[in-house]
């Protein structure tokens, strides 16, 4: 914006100060224009006319002016930006002038007599055609900003950045929102000093700015503003000086106002100045509108993660009706049938929520999309699965080929599924689809089903069922609030760690130790052993098949109970694939279930090296597609095989 300090500065024009030393304090002074009483320029006749039309010109006396001296008399109160008298004018006539001015607090400039009026508005229209286009590229900038910064939780404060950088000006924004506040407050229980701002620039600002506070926090309640800003520094006062300047407190988005932008600067804002404020004021207030509907949908997003995480904890622990009544308002109709199948989706290093959102869009409402609790790279995909639902030749269901395209296309990325099951199994099912994952990490196509395999306590006889009831009695006889707690959460320990147990249950991992102390304490068995918890974890699993009345007979110890034939051929079975490797992996894993499946420990018994120990065990991990050192189910399984086999012997439960 043209200011006097411009114009003087301008050779051509031969305009100069008349006081030196009033240049610091009337530099900034703002000119759009001249007038001459002559009515050369935007003449109103001889005298002043509404002071409206004065405003910020530069009144400039023509050669032979009747009565120079009392032009600054005439001029109070029409807010001129200066006068300028002829260079040369008789001594007492210019001493006489000066005078008048200085009493008057105006500006006095001297031009030479050769400078025409129309070379002054030449440069001021040059100067404000060149301010136009940088005022057209600051609006463009401006919009640029609303279009990269929209929906970021940083774009007002870089809006912010940007304007003080543009206006040379200190700037802040203050927020009024509830949910801007620290603590969830409103603005009416602001402290006395007003709330500090979210935003500001540069980092001096916020101090600098900071009694302005109050005033801020006053429109923030909607009450109005007692001390306006003044259009300018008072009369007198350097308008560079730290003190003085101007304040613009901008409230917008309705009453009381949502938020204040608060600018200043030593120099007066142009009205160029004053359309950038309001265009930024209209760019703060949507990008607070995006930033807020964000924060509501992230919010949505987090309670439907919630309660999908909640559905899937009641089916891990055998509560179907409670899971489909809290399912039901975010999958319609996907827990509607008795049946279903659990993928695994592991995601790497990369954001699993944008994983999830490619899952939910795969699935299109046919399947409940969690994120794992027990594990943060990842997510569960539980797939209804009814009876006549058609497989492929590999054995995948519609919604497993759809998770198999969305991994495809996403490096670090692996699949793996559970068998069908029914909904008061899917503890099993995860378990399966656990076990899937580990095969599929070391496959190319990055994902499998889990080897359908008959399960040992399938195949157990009577006399297994004696034996697992007889053991668990003491646990079973607890009382019911207590007993479902523990029989649950031990049955999910018996897998997963205490963490990971008391993620997918919702309890934190003490809760989950106290719970398994109990139940193991009546059954008189120590945790610390992989041999109870293996046998445990048979027991339960025979318990958790149904089965008619027990005939009144004696139970047999464990070790008679995996004598039978179909045992036996479990555990063939099992071990068979561990001949595809040439070396002594049986060997190997026997010394490692003895050690209590202590990788430390068995180097020792075997005479091999750490690390051998550690190749052979994953090595037999992806022939028995089992997870051995990572999961405990499958050291569990490993160690009844052995025992069948007699390569080590049973516990003597």
């Amino acid at each position: 914006m043209p200011t006097l300090g411009f114009l003087t500065g301008q050779p051509e024009l031969a305009l100069h100060w008349a006081e030196p030393g009033a240049e610091p304090a009337h530099a900034a002074r703002t000119v759009l224009g001249t007038w001459q009483p002559t009515g050369a320029v935007g003449a109103v006749g001889g005298e002043p006319g509404d002071s409206e039309d004065l405003r910020d010109l530069l009144v400039v006396l023509a050669a032979g002016t009747t009565d120079p001296a009392g032009w600054p008399a005439r001029l109070v109160g029409t807010r001129v930006a200066a006068l300028a008298v002829p260079d040369g004018l008789a001594e007492p006539v210019a001493v006489a002038v000066a005078r008048a001015a200085a009493a008057h607090g105006l500006p006095l400039l001297t031009l030479a007599p050769t400078t025409p009026v129309a070379r002054i508005e030449r440069a001021l229209r040059d100067l404000l055609r060149r301010e136009a286009e940088r005022a057209g590229h600051e609006l463009d900038e401006l919009l640029e900003q609303l279009r990269r910064q929209s929906g970021r939780p940083e774009g007002p404060a870089r809006v912010v950045a940007w304007l003080a950088r543009r206006l040379g000006a200190d700037a802040t924004l203050t927020t009024g929102a509830p949910s801007d506040r620290p603590g969830g407050s409103s603005p009416s229980g602001s402290p006395p000093g007003g709330w500090p701002p979210e935003a500001w620039a540069p980092p001096e600002a916020a101090q600098r700015l900071a009694p302005a506070r109050s005033r801020i926090a006053r429109l923030l309640r909607g009450s109005p503003d007692p001390t306006p800003a003044p259009d300018r520094a008072p009369e007198g006062v350097p308008e560079g000086a730290a003190e003085s300047g101007e304040l613009r407190l901008l409230p917008f988005g309705g009453h009381p106002a949502r938020a204040v932008l608060a600018v200043r600067r030593a120099q007066r804002f142009s009205a160029a100045d004053m359309r950038l404020l309001t265009h930024a004021e209209t760019v703060l207030s949507q990008l607070l509108d995006a930033r807020d509907a964000a924060v509501e949908r992230a919010r949505l997003l987090e309670v439907s993660a919630s309660l999908r995480v909640a559905a899937f904890q009641l089916l891990m622990g055998g509560q179907t009706t409670l899971a489909r009544r809290t399912a039901a308002p975010l999958a319609p109709g996907v827990l509607t049938t008795d049946t279903a199948r659990v993928y695994l989706v592991d995601c790497g290093s990369t954001d699993r929520d944008l994983t999830g959102q490619a899952c939910l869009a795969a699935t299109a409402g046919q399947a409940l999309v969690i994120r794992c609790p027990a594990h943060d790279s990842q997510l569960i995909v539980l797939a209804p699965l009814a009876p006549e639902v058609a497989l492929d030749a590999f054995g995948w269901c519609p919604v497993g080929r759809q998770l198999s395209a969305v991994v495809a296309e996403r490096l670090g990325h692996a699949l793996g599924g559970s068998t069908t099951v029914e909904l008061t199994r899917t503890a099993d099912a995860y378990r399966e689809a656990f076990n899937a994952l580990s095969v599929a990490r070391g496959l190319p196509e990055r994902r499998a089903l889990y080897r359908a395999q008959t399960q040992l306590a399938q195949l157990l006889g009577e006399s297994a069922r004696i034996w697992a009831a007889e053991l668990l009695q003491p646990m079973l006889d607890l009382p019911r609030e207590q007993r479902e707690e523990v029989v649950e959460t031990t049955r999910l320990a018996l897998a997963f760690s205490h963490a990971q147990t008391g993620r997918m249950l919702d309890v934190h991992r003490n809760t989950v130790a106290r719970r398994i102390e109990r139940g193991v304490k009546v059954l008189g068995l120590d945790w610390g052993d992989l041999a109870a918890r293996a046998a445990l974890d048979l027991a339960l699993q025979v318990q958790a098949r149904p089965y008619t009345a027990l005939p009144a007979s004696p139970a047999l110890p464990l070790a008679g109970v995996l004598g039978c034939p179909p045992a036996r051929a479990w555990a063939a079975s099992f071990l068979a694939p561990l001949a595809q490797d040439r070396r002594p992996l049986l060997r190997t894993l026997t010394a490692w279930i003895r050690a209590g499946a202590n990788a430390r420990d068995a180097p020792a018994a075997l005479g091999l090296h750490h690390q051998t120990v550690l190749d052979h065990l994953r090595s037999a991990e992806r022939l028995l597609q089992r997870e051995l050192t990572a999961g405990r189910s499958g050291a569990h399984e490993l160690a009844w095989a052995l025992w069948i086999t007699g390569e080590t012997p049973p516990p003597p439960l």
